[in-house]
């Protein structure tokens, strides 16, 4: 009995080296390893790391968890105007989010970015200009006085963290650039209520909206930090143009379009074209035999300024394709004595009740009828025993853009007058 105990041990090594587990489990070999008869238990340089079925090998290693794709952190503010003019905020992905470096492969397996680890940002070359601390700062209601990106636009405007200068800058240039243009000038005068009107001062992207308040609300509360001087300066330029305050934030109450007559004529009258100018009207003479209007010259709207005591000023006559337009402009020096002998014979022509708002007046009454037989148009030189055309001037604003030659628009730049007066 004792002989036969001895002989297993050997022929179950034996067995287990020559078929290999064939016939045994992994479990069953193992279980006899503590017999020193096993030829393989010395000798083995590199002992098997499992030696044990009950502790199972360690998964491998898969290294740190992915950073996510996005994040709060590359989220930015936008908002968006309603139909009822009211305006709600909301956070997007940014323009170039692509731009944004990949995560990492993972490590062995597949990574869909389903289920990002929490309270995990990225803190590379990726990060974006907040930082994970963005949303901090956004759960804080911003308190934070660090968080200046956070405030509203009343409060910026009431620091004065705008620039004046570049907000004048953005006011006169977009006052020209509307201006300029007949087609856009008429498109916010006569589409006020309805129709796209477009966003001038949003150069990314393509923005319209549904009537002009709608307009200037988006204007007056832009977040976009890089673009709310010349948001603002479009605001002032639309405002002028319309004839309302736009020292008034617009809201759903619309009071800020309210001005009287006055203010409003005051604004628009305000913005001039430099060097100043002086523009006449009623200098057409006729037509010619072959059809074409004819006019006063340079030479002869010289001497007529000159014969009403004004001296200083070039003449300028106005031609189209049908001939004379019965316009001249009177040019100054673009100085301070400019400015006054400009406003001098624009005051004349106001004191003769010649100027803007009898020109504009006469021209609905006399629309169709005959000129030459109207004493508001030609009168008799007794003198000269002939007819001569009654003149009516102003000084050229930026709302009379349209009216001046091609050359003479892109030439000139727009002033304040008050402030030029002041600054002088």
């Amino acid at each position: 009995m004792g002989g036969a105990n001895h002989s297993k041990p050997p022929f179950y090594s034996s067995a287990s080296a020559s078929n290999n587990n064939n016939r045994k489990s992994r479990w069953e070999n193992n279980s006899n390893t503590k017999s020193p008869s096993n030829p393989n238990t010395k000798p083995n340089p590199n002992p098997n790391p499992n030696p044990s079925p009950r502790h199972p090998p360690p998964p491998p290693s898969l290294g740190p968890p992915p950073p996510p794709a996005y994040g709060f952190h590359m989220l930015e503010r936008r908002t968006i105007i309603l139909a009822d003019g009211t305006v709600r905020s909301y956070l997007a992905l940014p323009p170039d989010y692509q731009d944004f470096p990949p995560p990492p492969p993972p490590h062995g397996r597949f990574d869909y970015h389903r289920n990002p680890p929490p309270h995990h940002h990225i803190e590379g070359p990726g990060k974006r200009k907040f930082g994970g601390g963005e949303e901090e700062d956004y759960n804080n209601n911003n308190n934070n006085n660090n968080g200046s990106e956070f405030r509203s636009n009343k409060q910026l405007r009431v620091d004065n963290k705008v620039d004046q200068d570049a907000l004048k800058k953005a006011f006169l240039h977009f006052a020209k650039l509307i201006n300029e243009n007949v087609t856009l000038k008429n498109t916010y005068l006569t589409h006020r209520n309805q129709g796209r009107l477009r966003c001038l001062a949003c150069t990314r992207s393509v923005t319209e909206f549904p009537d002009i308040h709608t307009l200037l609300m988006h204007t007056y509360n832009s977040d976009n930090a890089d673009l709310r001087v010349d948001h603002l300066g479009l605001h002032k330029a639309v405002c002028v143009l319309m004839g309302w305050n736009y020292s008034k934030p617009p809201d759903n109450s619309k009071s800020y379009q309210f001005l009287s007559a006055d203010e409003a004529a005051a604004n628009q009258d305000d913005l001039i074209m430099w060097p100043p100018l002086v523009i006449i009207h009623n200098t057409n003479t006729g037509k010619s035999r072959d059809g074409r209007m004819e006019g006063y010259g340079n030479k002869i709207m010289d001497s007529r300024i000159r014969e009403l005591g004004f001296m200083g000023g070039k003449s300028k006559s106005l031609y189209g394709r049908d001939g004379h337009l019965g316009i001249t402009l009177i040019k100054y020096a673009g100085d301070q004595s400019g400015l006054k002998e400009a406003t001098q014979l624009a005051e004349h022509f106001e004191k003769e009740n010649r100027g803007r708002k009898d020109w504009a007046r006469l021209q609905t009454q006399t629309l169709g009828k005959d000129e030459e037989n109207n004493p508001n148009l030609v009168k008799l030189d007794e003198t000269k025993g002939e007819k001569r055309r009654i003149l009516y001037g102003y000084l050229g604003t930026v709302f009379d853009l349209d009216k001046v030659d091609f050359d003479t628009r892109k030439k000139v730049v727009i002033e304040i007058k008050r402030e030029y007066k002041r600054s002088v």
